[in-house]
């Protein structure tokens, strides 16, 4: 789709096509998202700032990457020879252009992390030779924009997550890089760069998706049009968003089950933040956040901590989105939410981690649920064997196991918590449902130092499947909010990784 503005800003929307889900099946090759709802909002973008646009609606990144150099120049040269045109004739009309190539960034946070084609340094508004940007353009326009999307409570930042330095990133054809290079198409375009201010725009979900975030996304776009087309005057806008919390980071893994609501949280020391919530009545509810993205977490006792959150979460019908990517997010839409909980622990001291209790709120478009369930926390995720079980249940009033047992060698490490005391595991079995669903039923057999053995029958209540694709291979992982011993009540959590 070609849309024809009359001012010097350009939109690229490359990543807005679709997946063809029936010819491209979830397999051993980890499949690229295409960029959800950035065609329309590109589109958006376009209506409101008068700019002209080219938006990808159809071809998938899988097939042809249209934001990589050499995979449009080889496989899509209509893109470029567009691209070409529209640069051409707005340097025409106006003698300079502003490029902002929009992308998204698959995070459940109202944030905005812009790429200027170089490392950013301690003054993320100043740049180098290396950038796609002119020195003044990253101190006035770049600067509006962040402080207009501040105004909007919008964290932005500068290069901190996608700075697009990489050699084949299209912004990579308004810096030098490419000057004098022998494809006539790609050289076509880096004999502009001089007169080009290019920027990449990576999007959060809620910036995305229909809803009010989008909303205040392209109103802080409108306000900061006048700097973002002119680049030689500034506008009223908030202060620039450091993208950073404000207090301490608590590192903090929860984990807890009961009605009506079972759930995982945490909060890295890196500040990567998640929250995720299972209704009773089905669903999913999730937050993603990086540099803690409004998740706090804070210590209020010995080993107690206070959780809360208030803004956007990404509702999903069912539990397995997470087994295809982009078909899930596809069926998710934007809720408004406020969550806050205290974890109290049975008793504090271990640094293993510990049993308790967790109370509070859940409100979902301003309806308010108390929230009491069952819980375990620790500071954060330990290493451990691989494939693995992993398991931490409330088994009565004064009992739980926490477990952790390698399904190929049989390495076990955890312990039994009973009225205060902790005891080891020596040794544990595990009998598990089938490979589709291994967590829908499970037999522990477990044996504590003193000779003391127990079995254990758990069910899967909430099962949630995730296909991860950090390396070459996708890798599954099964998490469940499980009940004991016939009951359908969920006491725990269990994961079953690597099977």
């Amino acid at each position: 789709m070609l849309i024809a503005g009359a001012t010097p800003l350009v939109l690229v929307a490359p990543h807005g096509g679709r997946r063809d889900t029936a010819r491209r099946p979830w397999g051993a090759a980890p499949l690229k998202v295409n960029d959800l709802h950035t065609a329309a909002l590109t589109a958006e973008l376009a209506r409101v700032t008068g700019a002209s646009a080219i938006i990808n609606t159809a071809a998938d990144r899988n097939d042809v990457d249209l934001n990589r150099v050499s995979a449009a120049h080889d496989r899509a040269p209509w893109f470029l020879e567009r691209l070409a045109d529209v640069l051409a004739a707005t340097l025409g009309r106006h003698g300079h252009a502003t490029l902002l190539t929009v992308h998204g960034w698959n995070v459940v946070q109202p944030a905005i992390d812009l790429g200027l084609g170089c490392a950013p340094g301690t003054d993320p508004f100043s740049v180098g030779p290396d950038a796609a940007v002119s020195p003044a353009f990253a101190a006035v326009a770049v600067r509006a924009l962040v402080g207009a999307c501040a105004g909007h409570r919008i964290a932005a930042t500068v290069g901190a997550r996608y700075p697009a330095r990489a050699r084949e990133n299209l912004l990579q054809l308004f810096t030098r890089r490419y000057a004098g290079d022998c494809r006539s198409r790609v050289a076509a375009l880096a004999s502009m760069a001089s007169a080009v201010d290019a920027v990449q725009l990576e999007l959060g979900i809620p910036l995305r998706w229909p809803g009010p975030w989008r909303t205040r996304f392209v109103e802080a776009c409108r306000r900061a049009l006048p700097s973002l087309t002119a680049g030689d005057g500034d506008v009223a806008v908030g202060e620039p968003a450091t993208g950073r919390p404000a207090n301490a980071l608590v590192p903090c893994r929860l984990q807890f089950a009961g009605v009506p609501f079972s759930g995982l949280a945490a909060l890295g020391a890196d500040g990567g933040a998640r929250l995720l919530l299972l209704p009773h009545d089905g669903g999913l509810l999730l937050f993603t956040g990086e540099r803690a993205g409004g998740l706090a977490v804070a210590t209020t006792g010995p080993g107690a901590v206070s959780l809360s959150y208030a803004g956007p979460l990404l509702r999903f019908p069912d539990t397995r989105p997470f087994l295809d990517l982009e078909r899930g997010l596809a069926a998710g839409r934007i809720v408004d939410a406020e969550v806050r909980m205290t974890f109290t622990p049975a008793h504090a001291g271990s640094e293993a981690g510990e049993f308790g209790s967790v109370a509070g709120t859940v409100a979902l478009d301003g309806r308010h649920v108390e929230l009491s369930a069952t819980a375990f926390a620790e500071d954060d995720e330990r290493p451990g064997p691989w494939p693995r079980l992993r398991a931490a249940l409330q088994l009565d009033r004064t009992t739980a196991l926490s477990l952790t047992l390698g399904l190929a060698g049989q390495e076990v490490t955890g312990f039994l918590c009973r009225a205060g005391r902790h005891v080891g595991v020596t040794a544990a079995r595990a009998s598990l449902g089938p490979p589709a669903a291994p967590l829908e039923r499970v037999t522990l057999e477990v044996e504590v130092a003193g000779g003391e053995r127990i079995c254990v029958e758990v069910s899967a209540v909430h099962e949630l499947p995730v296909v991860r694709s950090r390396g070459p291979a996708a890798v599954r992982v099964v998490f469940a909010a499980c009940a004991v011993d016939g009951s359908r009540t969920p006491v725990g959590w269990c994961e079953a990784g690597g099977i």
